[in-house]
């Protein structure tokens, strides 16, 4: 992924909330094999990010509609995950080109970015 494609991921305008885009890259540093899995229990992974083991299950299911988080095996009922070759590639360049062959690219705008401002004035009208 380029850089403009990543700084567009990061802005406000590609609708990724912060937690999300944290989960995302910690996914992105911690994927060490050209297509290997992260080899860690959904537990473990929110532990280290400090969330709990629900709001991680939410955010992954944003990152995989987005095409930035792929399910990558698993064992029982975990199931592990790796980026997207997309974003993260660990190999030559040709590696990488085969990689991406069966892929689509991930989306950069998730969704329409949330507006937290309040709907009411004063007075109570909408």
């Amino acid at each position: 992924m380029g850089i403009r494609r990543g700084r567009e991921l990061a802005s406000a305008v590609s609708g990724l909330t912060d937690r999300e885009f944290r989960v995302l890259v910690w996914y992105w540093f911690a994927t060490e094999e050209s297509q290997g899995a992260v080899m860690m229990t959904g537990a473990d992974v929110a532990k280290e990010l400090g969330m709990s083991p629900d709001t991680l299950t939410r955010t992954v299911k944003v990152l995989k509609a987005a095409r930035l988080l792929v399910e990558a095996g698993g064992l029982g009922r975990t199931t592990f995950y790796r980026c997207t070759p997309y974003l993260a590639f660990i190999g030559s360049g040709f590696a990488h080109r085969e990689a991406v062959k069966d892929w689509n690219p991930p989306e950069t705008t998730v969704r329409q970015p949330r507006d937290h401002r309040r709907k009411t004035t004063k007075g109570g009208e909408a």
